[in-house]
C-alpha cells in the first residue's frame, strides 16, 4: 500500500518516464513553484540504475518536478530545446502535455519512493520516451554555432523569426538541421556571408502526405524570412548569411550518413551563453 514502509528491490515497477503520485508527492514534500496545481513530477533516472538495489551505490531517484503547461509550445517538442521539454502522454485516458525543465531536478531516496507505486493514469508512448532520453542527453551533448554566425542571426532577428515560423507546427518535426559553410570553418571577418543550409525532418506519423504538405508550407515560409532579412534585392546578393537551401524530408527518407554531418539547431538563440527569456534559463 502507497506509504507504507518497502524495501527498494530490483523488481521495481519505476521506470524512467514513471510519474509519481499525488500521495507521494505530497509525503515526499514535492512542489512545483509556479504551478502546484498543475504539478507532474517524472522519474529521469535509468532504468538499470533504478534497477540496482545497492543503495550505497545507487542510493537515490532522479526526478524532474515538471508540470502541465496551460498551452503546449511546438518549439519545445521533440527535444528541439535543451532547457524545456514538453511531450505528449496520455492522463486517464486523454491527451495530455507535460513541461519539463532541466534545472528543476531533484534525487529522491530510493527508500522513500519504495513505499509508493507510479501513478498507473500516465501513459508515455515510445516516442515520447525516445524524445526524454533524447533531451535529457541534449543538454550535455550539444554544438555550439559560431558566435559571429548566430549574432548575424539575431541581429536580423531570423533567429526569434524561425522560432515563431516553426510554434504552430513544431510537433510535426523532429529536429531543425543547419549545415553551416558545409561543416568548414570558413573565415567571414571580412563580411562575407555564411553559406546555410537548412533541413526540416518530420518523421511521417498517421498522414505522412498531410505532414509532408505542412513541412513544405514551413519550408517556403522560412525561404521567404531570409530573402526578407538577408537578400538584397537591388543587389541580387546575399548579405551576412547566404541561404543555399531549405529542404524538409521525412525521417525514413533521412540516411544515417548524411544527419552526421548536420547539426541540430536547438532553440536557444544564442551558442554558450543562456537566453533569460527561455523558461528554464537561468537568472
Amino acid at each position: 500500500m502507497d506509504g507504507m514502509a518497502a524495501t527498494w528491490t530490483r523488481d521495481t515497477p519505476w521506470r524512467q518516464g514513471s510519474v509519481l503520485s499525488p500521495d507521494a508527492i505530497q509525503a515526499l514534500g514535492l512542489a512545483h513553484p509556479d504551478a502546484p496545481d498543475a504539478i507532474c513530477a517524472v522519474v529521469i533516472s535509468h532504468d538499470c540504475d533504478l534497477a540496482n538495489d545497492d543503495l550505497q551505490i545507487e542510493p537515490d531517484v532522479e526526478i524532474i518536478i515538471g508540470c502541465h503547461p496551460e498551452k503546449a509550445d511546438g518549439n519545445y517538442f521533440w527535444a528541439k530545446a535543451p532547457r524545456t521539454l514538453h511531450l505528449e502522454v496520455l492522463r486517464s485516458g486523454d491527451p495530455a502535455t507535460v513541461e519539463m525543465i532541466a534545472t528543476a531536478k531533484c534525487l529522491v531516496p530510493k527508500q522513500a519512493l519504495a513505499a509508493f507505486a507510479p501513478d498507473a493514469t500516465y501513459s508515455f508512448s515510445g516516442k515520447s520516451l525516445s524524445a526524454l532520453r533524447s533531451w535529457l542527453g541534449v543538454r550535455y551533448n550539444r554544438a555550439a554555432f559560431p558566435d559571429p554566425f548566430v549574432s548575424r542571426l539575431s541581429k536580423s532577428k531570423v533567429d526569434k523569426g524561425l522560432a515563431k515560423l516553426i510554434e504552430p507546427v513544431g510537433n510535426l518535426l523532429s529536429a531543425v538541421y543547419f549545415d553551416v559553410d558545409g561543416g568548414k570553418e570558413v573565415d567571414h571577418s571580412d563580411g562575407s556571408p555564411y553559406g546555410l543550409k537548412i533541413v526540416l525532418a518530420y518523421p511521417p506519423g498517421d498522414d505522412p502526405e498531410q505532414t509532408a504538405n505542412e513541412a513544405e508550407k514551413l519550408e517556403a515560409s522560412i525561404n521567404g524570412l531570409f530573402l526578407k532579412k538577408h537578400f538584397d534585392t537591388a543587389t541580387g546578393k546575399w548579405h551576412e548569411i547566404a541561404l543555399k537551401d531549405c529542404m524538409s524530408i521525412s525521417e525514413d527518407d533521412l540516411p544515417v550518413s548524411k544527419a552526421r554531418l548536420l547539426t541540430q539547431w536547438r532553440l536557444e538563440y544564442m551558442t554558450l551563453k543562456a537566453d533569460d527569456k527561455q523558461p528554464g534559463a537561468p537568472g
